[in-house]
C-alpha cells in the first residue's frame, strides 16, 4: 500500500487540483472519464512540480545500478560480473540466497521520499523476473535475455504507480469504508497507468550504453518525461 516511508504532502500550484480530482474520481465510482482526469493531472503536477518531479527524476540510481549490472552480464557472464560489482560472496551460494542477495543490491540506493519509492519499485521489478529461478545458471540466462528498453518502461510503470499511492494512499483510504474497496481501487488505477503507457510508449531498441554515466542517466530520465507526457495528454487537451 504505497511507499514505507512517511507520507509527503504534494506541493505546488497544480496538486490542489489534482486532490480534487482524486476525490471525484472515487465519487464517480472510477468511471474511465474520471480516472482519465485524475491520473492525467496527477501525471502533469509529477512532471512539472519543481520539487516532487525533480526529486523523482534524481532517484533512478536503482535503475541505472541494475541496467549496469545487466549490461555487464551481456558482456561477461554471470559469475564476473559478481566479482566486479562486489558480490563475489553470492558465488556459490543456493539460487535462492542469490536471489536474496540480489534484492538488496538493486533496492539500496538512498533514503530519500522519491528514493524509497524508486527502491521499492525495483524491487517489485526484480522480485517477478527473479521469480521461480531454481538453478544458478538460469541467473545468467535471465540477464542476458533482458532487453533495456523494456526493462525501463517497466521500472517507470512501476514507479508512476507507487508515487501515485505514496502520494494519495492517506486520502483513498479517508473515502473508504473498508480496505477492500480501497484494494479494488488501488487494483484500477494501477491498470489504468499501465494500460495507458503500454498503449501509447514504444520502447526503441536500446545498445552501448554507458549506464553509470551522463547518457544513462539521460536515457532514463527522457523516458521518464516522455511517459509522464503520454499520461498528461488529457489535461493538456482540456485546458
Amino acid at each position: 500500500m504505497g511507499t514505507s516511508k512517511g507520507y509527503l504532502p504534494p506541493t505546488g500550484y497544480l496538486w490542489p487540483d489534482v486532490k480534487r480530482d482524486v476525490t471525484k474520481m472515487v465519487k464517480d465510482n472510477f468511471t474511465p472519464s474520471s480516472m482519465n482526469k485524475a491520473i492525467s493531472n496527477f501525471a502533469k503536477a509529477l512532471n512539472n512540480s519543481g520539487g516532487s518531479g525533480s526529486n523523482a527524476r534524481n532517484s533512478f540510481l536503482s535503475s541505472g545500478k541494475a541496467l549496469s549490472f545487466i549490461d555487464s552480464v551481456r558482456k561477461y557472464g554471470f559469475s564476473e560480473t559478481l566479482d566486479q560489482y562486489g558480490l563475489s560472496h553470492l558465488k556459490n551460494e543456493t539460487p535462492e540466497n542469490i536471489r536474496s542477495g540480489l534484492l538488496k543490491y538493486f533496492s539500496d540506493s538512498g533514503n530519500e521520499f522519491y528514493d524509497s519509492i524508486s527502491n521499492q519499485s525495483m524491487s517489485e521489478l526484480m522480485r517477478e523476473l527473479l521469480k521461480g529461478i531454481k538453478d544458478v545458471d538460469e541467473y545468467e540466462e535471465l540477464f542476458k535475455s533482458l532487453n533495456p528498453g523494456d526493462f525501463i518502461r517497466e521500472f517507470i510503470i512501476k514507479f508512476i504507480q507507487n508515487c501515485f499511492f505514496a502520494n494519495f494512499t492517506e486520502k483513498l483510504l479517508s473515502l473508504f469504508d473498508n480496505l477492500d474497496k480501497y484494494k479494488a481501487a488501488e487494483k484500477n488505477v494501477k491498470t489504468y497507468i499501465r494500460n495507458s503507457i503500454e498503449k501509447n510508449f514504444s520502447i526503441q531498441r536500446i545498445q552501448d550504453i554507458d549506464w553509470n554515466g551522463q547518457e544513462g542517466n539521460r536515457v532514463i530520465n527522457s523516458t521518464y518525461k516522455n511517459t509522464l507526457e503520454i499520461l498528461s495528454v488529457w489535461s493538456e487537451l482540456n485546458e
